[in-house]
């Protein structure tokens, strides 16, 4: 015959107790453990940047150089949790320049690096010699490094705003700007043209008509008077002989552009040897204006070409005394004396120097 199974003992009322508190200690235990996550969390959301003013903190566009700035932010909470969780699973962090205010809750923060909602950043862009020294300036400034403000500068279609490879140069005029860090480079070139078509108003294009020059020839014209003179009160007579020179149909023979041929920008003296040097923007072997500027010029230059004084001046050189003044000549045999004077005090200067 099969055998009955066997029954299982009924649990006492004892036990079916202690399984019940068992059970109901684990569920208050868990919702203990939810209940005080939740709260650090909270607490951590909402804490509070622990400093007595205003930080700015640059997030860089290239990811290995992150790390210095995530440990700079999280200091200023104080728990690290949150923004080592943030960092990792909160999304990508916006490259920028941010503003951190005292007292800010982290949300705030951390909403701020989310959404990429930087700080404008005010910077004066400064006379440039080159195009090497404007990159390597916008480099230095902004987020992208030198050889993306390179490469952006040859592929730039600047023919589009009547610009060529050797004008371009021109669209930067020096001024104060409001940008983001992270400007995209076709994005600053849009904004400074436009900067450049404002101060090139109807006014300013017809009195460069008037002298016979466009305003891309006012420009290159302006960038060699400045680099003739610190001396400003000088540029509206240095740019009367150069105009007067064009005219006549005489070669400028400026050395600034000879120095911008060579690409030696510490060059004290120009020699003879330097003078041979075939370019397009040695003004002793060509005549005419070479066929961009020597540099980026300022207002202050454009404004003296535009505004200059008057005269039958040919010649200037500097003075012998070391002033930045010159002497100006309208004929040939009276700036070769004058020349003559100056060159002896210079070699006597650099003498000196050695």
């Amino acid at each position: 015959m099969p055998r009955k199974p066997l029954r299982k003992p009924r649990p006492s009322s004892r036990t079916k107790a202690r399984s019940f508190w068992s059970s109901r200690r684990l569920q208050l235990g868990g919702a203990a453990f939810v209940l005080v996550g939740l709260l650090g969390w909270l607490l951590q959301f909402t804490a509070r940047v622990r400093s007595a003013q205003a930080q700015t903190f640059r997030l860089p566009l290239e990811a290995p150089k992150r790390e210095a700035f995530r440990s700079q932010v999280a200091a200023l909470f104080p728990w690290y949790t949150f923004w080592h969780w943030w960092v990792r699973w909160g999304g990508p962090l916006r490259a920028g320049e941010y503003v951190v205010h005292p007292g800010e809750r982290a949300f705030v923060v951390w909403n701020r690096f989310r959404k990429g909602l930087q700080k404008p950043l005010r910077f004066y862009l400064k006379p440039q010699r080159s195009p090497a020294h404007l990159a390597s300036f916008l480099g230095r400034t902004l987020a992208h490094d030198s050889l993306a403000w390179a490469l952006a500068f040859e592929s730039h279609p600047w023919h589009e705003w009547g610009f060529d490879r050797y004008t371009w140069l021109l669209v930067f005029l020096p001024d104060v700007y409001e940008v983001y860090w992270t400007e995209p480079p076709a994005r600053l070139f849009q904004r400074l043209y436009q900067a450049y078509q404002n101060f090139w108003n109807p006014e300013r294009r017809q009195r460069a008509e008037a002298i016979g020059l466009t305003p891309i020839e006012v420009g290159i014209l302006a960038s060699i008077v400045e680099q003739e003179s610190y001396r400003k009160s000088e540029w509206p007579l240095i740019a009367s002989v150069y105009l007067n020179r064009l005219r006549l149909g005489m070669p400028l023979q400026a050395d600034p552009t000879v120095i911008y041929a060579v690409g030696d920008f510490t060059v004290q003296r120009v020699t003879h040897r330097m003078l041979e040097k075939d370019s397009p923007y040695n003004t002793y072997k060509r005549k005419g204006l070479p066929p961009g500027p020597i540099g980026t010029p300022s207002k202050e230059a454009i404004e003296a070409v535009l505004s200059y004084t008057p005269s039958s001046y040919l010649y200037f050189c500097a003075r012998p005394d070391n002033s930045g003044f010159h002497d100006f000549s309208e004929s040939y045999p009276e700036h070769l004396a004058k020349a003559r004077r100056y060159q002896q005090a210079l070699t006597r200067w650099l003498t000196q120097k050695k």
